[in-house]
């Protein structure tokens, strides 16, 4: 997946476009555009609107990244949800 040969661990900061697609906290299907706030061979953060809980089963296709091929989306699984003193939901997600 990744373009550039990089330890699996090392965490870039770029602004990719994302693509998400999943089901919310509410049982209700969902999908929203939002920007990486930081990417890895191995997993993804972002902030998201749609309120989800850890576990939750994403479909990430990521639109733009000087890092990863976007040919194909990606699943990824929520393994965390952070909401900051602004309201803002921050989700770490690890890829399938």
């Amino acid at each position: 997946m990744s373009k550039r040969g990089r330890n699996s661990d090392d965490r870039e900061r770029e602004n990719s476009k994302l693509f998400i697609k999943g089901v919310d906290s509410n049982g209700k299907v969902f999908s929203e555009h939002t920007e990486t706030y930081d990417i890895s061979e191995t997993g993804v953060s972002f902030f998201l609107r749609n309120p989800i809980w850890v576990d939750t089963h994403l479909t990430v296709e990521i639109t733009s990244s000087e890092f990863f091929d976007s040919s194909q989306p990606v699943g990824a699984k929520v393994v965390r949800v952070r909401v900051d003193p602004s309201g803002r939901q921050f989700v770490a997600a690890r890829f399938d």
